[in-house]
């Protein structure tokens, strides 16, 4: 939880400058999309970077599912509260992934 706390500050140091400079991706438009909403002008290359490694190792982490949901909130949200709100609660839900099958591990391993 609090790797996807670390990203959603992160997408909130995003320029959209940065936005012309880059090729977009679903990650790439996420980042900026948040920063774009939290008024952030002065982010660089490598903010955007960094925000877009945290996405894909969530996704690692915590799934497709709640990953891609999020993203698509994030498109959609329009304010920053929203748009924070949307990473907060697709990070809640990836950790209730985690948390579950972890528990179906230890069972497994208790037999």
């Amino acid at each position: 939880m609090k790797k996807f706390l670390a990203v959603t500050l992160v997408l909130g140091l995003v320029g959209g400058g940065v936005a012309y400079a880059v090729l977009r991706t679903p990650e790439r438009s996420t980042c900026m999309r948040v920063a774009e909403l939290c008024g952030v002008k002065d982010g660089t290359k490598e903010d955007l970077d960094k925000c877009v490694a945290d996405i894909e190792q969530w996704r690692k982490v915590a799934g497709e599912e709640p990953v891609d949901k999020g993203m698509k909130c994030v498109e959609e949200a329009k304010t920053c509260g929203e748009a924070v709100g949307c990473t907060a609660g697709a990070g809640i839900k990836g950790v209730q992934g985690v948390i579950n099958d972890f528990f179906k591990g230890l069972g497994k391993g208790m037999q």
